[in-house]
Order: structure tokens, then C-alpha cells, then sequence
């Protein structure tokens, strides 16, 4: 099991009655998004509720340290990648998420390089990839 916490990224090995929290590489640990990507997480980080040096993170399933996500997109997102704006299909072959300020980005790489589809639109508030 895994969920975006305060804290950086939760995860349980036993069906949430133990928990630890990775935060290795994370420059924040404010989380709000998670989607699974293959053998990939993705995770969303911010300074805090409001945002503030929001970033994509990319680390293994299983462990270790994570990675900030860097080709293809911003240095620094103004505003959180919000719960419900990041998705992933399971087999890795595609991931997506959606800003506030209206942009969509799209990786067909487990989330190693991003490119931007999409700009202009309303604030997004879902993103939901079907196979």
C-alpha cells in the first residue's frame, strides 16, 4: 500500500498495520500525488499545503531513493500536482498528470522523461488514464 502523506511517501508491506515513510531525495516531503508506473512510484512533493518548489519525484517500487523529475518538465511547479491529477497505467507504458494553471504532461517512460501535450486549458482537477 502506498499514500502521499505530510510526511513524504508512506508504504505498507502488510496491508497498512505497519508503516514506514521514504523521503530519500525528496528536496521536499509534502506529498499530495501517487500512481504506480510499472516498476516506478511517482510521487508529487511541495513545501507544503499551498505549494511552493512542487516537483515530480520517479523511485523504484521497491525501495530506495528518490529522483526528482527533470526532462521535459519546469524546474519548479508554483502550485502542488495535486491528488487525483497524476495517474498511471500499471504496465508502465504511460503516465500523465494535470496542473493547476491549466498544462498536461504525458511520459511513456515510467515517468523518466515528460513532455508537455497540453496548454491553456482550465485548472485541472483529474486525470484519469484508461489502457
Amino acid at each position: 500500500m502506498l499514500a502521499a502523506c505530510a510526511g513524504g511517501l508512506a508504504s505498507s508491506t502488510d496491508r497498512g498495520a505497519t508503516w514506514t515513510h521514504r523521503t530519500d531525495g525528496l528536496e521536499a516531503r509534502y506529498s499530495r500525488a501517487v500512481a504506480v508506473c510499472g516498476d516506478a512510484v511517482l510521487v508529487s512533493t511541495s513545501n507544503g499545503p499551498r505549494g511552493g518548489r512542487a516537483a515530480l519525484y520517479r523511485g523504484n517500487l521497491a525501495g530506495g531513493t528518490f529522483e526528482r523529475c527533470r526532462t521535459g518538465l519546469p524546474e519548479w511547479f508554483d502550485e502542488n500536482i495535486d491528488t487525483y491529477c497524476l495517474d498511471a497505467l500499471p504496465d508502465g507504458s504511460f503516465a500523465a498528470f494535470g496542473t493547476s494553471d491549466g498544462r498536461l504532461y504525458d511520459s511513456t517512460d515510467q515517468g523518466a522523461t515528460w513532455g508537455e501535450r497540453a496548454s491553456g486549458l482550465q485548472p485541472v482537477q483529474r486525470v484519469l488514464v484508461l489502457p
